[in-house]
């Protein structure tokens, strides 16, 4: 070998630098597994002689991996991660694919900028996402997510039961007289559009939280994708690494609203009579809704007085024939103890509308189908409104249960088990309602300034 050869190739034991004729340097090295890589081209020697010895580095300390590894688009791989999990509930599993098709794999579009243009992440190969490509999707999601869901509310807005509804709130704040249900009178129609120009305000569309229950969740997706392909041993580290991200629906959810035990059975006696047990029953076991309207009659003893959860109601889009699911959860498949009056007000609704056939619906329709979402919601909102409480929703009777149940003195696994949860932290955000601690340190630091005792917080 010559010397102007020697001079242009510098080997080593695992790789070499030399130059090209354009002039640039390019680093080449053996991996592990026999193959020859190329690093790439440098302008200096230096730069390529640099960049070897880091390869070979990682490679003395055990930590080098194949390049090839996370070429896959980032969209693809999560296809088949998601369709190999064999843990994920139904419900889930459709989630999981409504969020990938819509933020991850999708094009959406990139506030600010002199053009418009939109990040599509799910295009990427994993190998090349950086946290700074996730910072900017994540912008991205949470902005156009907001968007989105103040659409829909400015939508619904407009509705006729909206607008009725928001005639009928502003003819009694006035002082008129208006029917509860039925045709609204002309009169007081043009009354309304004379006042507010016929504009309905929700004060949901101002809510902080909007959209971002739906961002948040795509962001704890792509975190956990990438957390598994990081165990895989296709990337080096999660690029997903905003403090704070997963959960801020979380941190921006408005307070829990809680149904006081007085205020059960208004609820229940507003509600028709074929569904009045399902308040009761809801309110004193804490089931999910969809584990709730799906107990059958195999599920119920009540003798023992317990109910056993073992299936849920599917989700709309969900694969697979059938109305059920699996529980959320393997922590949802679970006995729960009834008190008395829950078991007095189940056994006499079934012995008036459930079928005696094990496999029939406690709460199930006249044609013993499965209760909608939307019928459940529909006859739901009509009894909060009877009584006062439009800011309830169905889920607030699980909170109200499981709040009441921390009340009572239930241990952490005690409440985990009775709702079905499979980790501590969901148990801990129902159970912050039982905590009195504000109230405490209010009455030490009056007492500290000698100051009249302050009355005891309100029954929540």
């Amino acid at each position: 070998m010559t010397t102007a050869t020697t001079a242009r190739r510098h080997r080593r034991a695992s790789g070499a630098v030399r130059r090209l004729p354009s002039g640039r340097w390019q680093a080449r090295y053996t991996g592990p597994d026999g193959a020859l890589r190329t690093l790439g081209t440098f302008p200096t020697k230096a730069e390529a002689d640099q960049e070897l010895a880091h390869e070979v580095s990682r490679m003395a300390r055990g930590v080098w991996r194949d390049p090839r590894l996370g070429e896959q688009p980032l969209g693809e791989w999560f296809r088949g991660w998601i369709a190999t999990r064999a843990d994920l509930a139904p419900g889930t599993r459709a989630l999981y694919g409504q969020l990938l098709e819509r933020w991850i794999d999708a094009d959406v579009p990139v506030v600010g900028g002199a053009r418009p243009r939109a990040v599509r992440i799910g295009a990427q190969s994993l190998a090349s996402v950086t946290p700074a490509a996730v910072r900017e999707w994540d912008a991205a999601v949470l902005a156009e997510a907001s968007r989105r869901a103040g659409e829909r509310w400015s939508r619904a807005a407009s509705t006729p039961k909206r607008v009725n509804a928001a005639i009928r709130a502003w003819a009694i704040e006035n002082g008129r007289a208006v029917a509860g249900t039925g045709r609204m009178p002309v009169e007081v129609r043009e009354a309304w559009l004379e006042a507010t120009g016929g504009v309905v305000v929700d004060a949901r569309e101002s809510r902080p939280n909007l959209g971002r229950t739906e961002a948040a969740q795509a962001y704890r997706l792509l975190h956990t994708g990438m957390a598994r392909a990081v165990s895989d041993g296709l990337i080096p580290a999660n690029p997903c690494a905003i403090k704070g991200a997963s959960q801020r629906d979380s941190r921006h959810r408005t307070e829990r609203r809680v149904l006081a035990p007085d205020e059960l059975w208004a609820l229940a006696d507003a509600m028709p009579e074929r569904y009045r047990a399902a308040v009761v029953v809801s309110f004193l076991s804490g089931l999910r809704a969809g584990e709730l309207f799906a107990l059958q009659r195999k599920h119920v003893d009540l003798r023992a007085g317990t109910i056993r959860v073992e299936q849920s109601l599917a989700r709309s889009g969900t694969d697979g024939a059938g109305p059920f699911s699996t529980t959320k959860s393997r922590a949802g498949l679970r006995t729960v103890a009834l008190p008395a009056v829950a078991v007095e007000a189940l056994a006499d609704h079934m012995a008036r509308f459930t079928p005696e056939r094990r496999d029939a619906l406690v709460f199930g329709t006249v044609s013993d189908r499965p209760l909608t979402s939307g019928s459940r919601s529909t006859m739901f909102a009509r009894a909060r409104r009877a009584i006062g409480r439009d800011d309830l929703t169905w889920h607030d009777l699980r909170h109200s249960a499981l709040t009441l149940v921390a009340l009572t003195g239930a241990t952490l696994p005690e409440l985990m088990q009775r709702a079905g949860h499979s980790t501590p932290r969901a148990a801990l955000h129902y159970q912050h309602a039982a905590d009195d601690a504000q109230q405490r340190i209010a009455r030490n630091l009056d007492a500290a300034l000698n100051a009249p005792p302050r009355p005891e917080a309100a029954t929540r």
